[in-house]
């Protein structure tokens, strides 16, 4: 399981790396995300345990700031731990971490999506990262 889950993982990670621009809707004039992007920006947000934001939320910024927040830093602390074989204390980085986010990166290696969750829920980042948050490795999110 947790392989096929890091390569999801990981694989929209890097497609929303860069997500795309919000347009104008030509009937409504409200800013949309084309079909594509906003399907990408739902399986990032799914896989890391963001149950409270969607790509559409009026709240431009804060998706965009979650989804290159996540598919940026967390992903490569994710692709960190893959490669140190799960072993955190294996990662130099990871001794200034905050246990909270520790776990969140234990669970998103270990793909338990319930607990991936549960941890994101306790570093109060299930509603996303608004603009000028802390790193996710000082500990929740104000």
């Amino acid at each position: 399981m947790s392989a096929l889950f890091h390569e999801q993982l990981l694989a929209a990670a890097g497609q929303a790396a860069f997500p795309a621009e919000r347009t104008l809707d030509p009937v409504t004039g409200e800013e949309i995300l084309d079909a594509a992007s906003e399907a990408t920006l739902a399986q990032v947000f799914s896989l890391f345990g963001i149950t409270a934001l969607n790509p559409q939320d009026e709240d431009a910024d804060r998706v965009i700031n979650t989804a290159c927040t996540l598919a940026t830093e967390v992903a490569a602390h994710v692709q960190a731990l893959i490669a140190a074989g799960g072993a955190l204390d294996g990662l130099e980085e990871a001794g200034g971490w905050h246990p909270a986010y520790r776990a969140y990166i234990s669970a998103l290696w270990r793909g338990d999506r319930e607990d991936v969750a549960r941890c994101a829920q306790a570093l109060n980042l299930s509603a996303g990262i608004p603009n000028g948050s802390l790193p996710l490795e000082a500990g929740p999110l104000a």
